[in-house]
């Protein structure tokens, strides 16, 4: 059993207060882990090597149990939740000797705020202006790698010496000198498994193998039943409704299998005569479920071909973000690390695999609109033609399977 799975499977998605909660238990050497100070100095200890930081260094050296006093400067150490700092709240703030640390965590890239870091910052140095301020941005991430959306949000604010800021990832990541808190966890198991650090009680070690597989898993509870079984439905489902049905409502979550992808790989026969889950239960940030007007705009835009309000955003294959490009042209833009000229450096089959974030806003100049990523597969040859006419119909052969 997994309890985090479990806790994630509630009525609401697994909530950000929780990881932060979690985190700064693993973090705090008082409480009831059994591991003293091993996982806040090897947090500490992966940001000073990403940023070649001696300060930070020299602080990783202190993060040690101590059995006698009468050192020249005892260590100093204190943690909050929810720390207010004029008005402004931080998810995570530490004290360690004369350093302050904000941690801004995020478990779901949709929970990102405009200019919530720089806020933090000033709030900090305001609150506490003879430390020395650090602030960590706490981030999902997609197949290993960043999303621009993160990047444009973390380099938008300056810090002074002798400041810094610094990312950290949730889960395990292909980002050069960017330590995660996946590996920090497979490192301390590494460790006691191996005689280098004390051994640690049973339930703890099961905590923290539970929570790994819970944060590879982006936080994730337990899956209804997919499309193709033959029974079952999530807990949560209050009734199948048709897409006629579904119409009528104007609250709710309609639940399908693999969210928007899911969706956009439906037959337009199926996606009418199916009967989909329906709940009114809050469902955001729950995978698998869509808001019921999201759900009807793109189901409108896929049977009836017309160009919907929908403000995209999120990551998807390359074959859904085509179809976008082609239908909502310099209306969206998808984010690609290396910009246009690392897309037209590509491979077909890479960009078959590959996943990007698409957004209705060009967040860094290494997004490129619609009319230009979908000129650039269509160059390559890669998907075939799919576009939209100016009436709305659809210009495609009819051997094409994107129905």
């Amino acid at each position: 059993m997994n309890i985090f799975k479990v806790l994630a499977s509630g009525k609401k998605s697994f909530q950000e207060e929780t990881a932060s909660a979690i985190l700064i238990w693993l973090m705090n050497p008082a409480m009831e882990h059994g591991f003293g100070y091993s996982f806040i100095s090897k947090f500490i200890d992966g940001i000073s090597d990403s940023l070649k930081n001696r300060e930070l260094s020299d602080l990783v050296k202190k993060l040690k149990p101590r059995l006698r006093t009468g050192y020249e400067k005892q260590l100093t150490l204190w943690f909050n939740l929810e720390y207010n700092a004029e008005n402004c709240f931080i998810d995570i703030v530490m004290g360690i000797d004369d350093w302050i640390i904000g941690i801004e965590n995020k478990i779901y890239d949709k929970s990102i705020t405009k200019d919530q870091l720089c806020r933090q910052y000033r709030g900090l140095k305001n609150k506490h202006p003879e430390a020395k301020i650090g602030m960590v941005y706490l981030v999902p991430i997609e197949e290993g790698e960043m999303l621009d959306g993160t990047e444009k949000d973390l380099k938008e604010f300056s810090v002074g010496d002798p400041d810094f800021k610094a990312l950290v990832t949730w889960q395990k990541n292909k980002i050069d000198k960017v330590s995660s808190i996946s590996e920090i966890i497979e490192k301390i198991l590494s460790d006691e498994g191996n005689g280098i650090i004390d051994p640690i009680p049973e339930y703890t070690r099961h905590t923290l193998k539970a929570l790994n597989a819970f944060i590879s898993n982006d936080f994730s509870g337990y899956d209804y039943e997919r499309t193709t079984s033959s029974g079952g439905m999530n807990p949560l489902t209050e009734k199948r409704l048709s897409l006629e049905e579904l119409k009528m409502l104007s609250k709710g979550f309609v639940g399908v299998n693999y969210d928007v992808t899911g969706l956009f790989r439906m037959k337009v026969s199926e996606i009418k005569n199916y009967k989909f889950q329906y709940t009114s239960q809050e469902m955001a940030n729950k995978r698998n479920w869509l808001e019921i007007e999201e759900f009807k705009k793109i189901t409108r835009w896929l049977i009836e071909h017309s160009i919907e309000d929908i403000v995209w955003s999120g990551v998807f294959p390359s074959e859904l973000l085509y179809r976008i490009a082609c239908g909502y042209k310099q209306k969206v833009f998808i984010g690609i690390k290396g910009g246009e000229k690392a897309l037209r450096d590509m491979g077909a089959e890479e960009i078959v695999r590959r996943k990007w974030e698409i957004s209705t806003e060009k967040a860094t100049a290494q997004w490129i609109d619609g009319v230009l990523f979908s000129e650039i597969l269509k160059e390559k040859d890669v998907y075939p033609p799919w576009n939209l006419s100016t009436t709305g119909a659809r210009v495609e052969p009819a051997s094409l399977s994107f129905q």
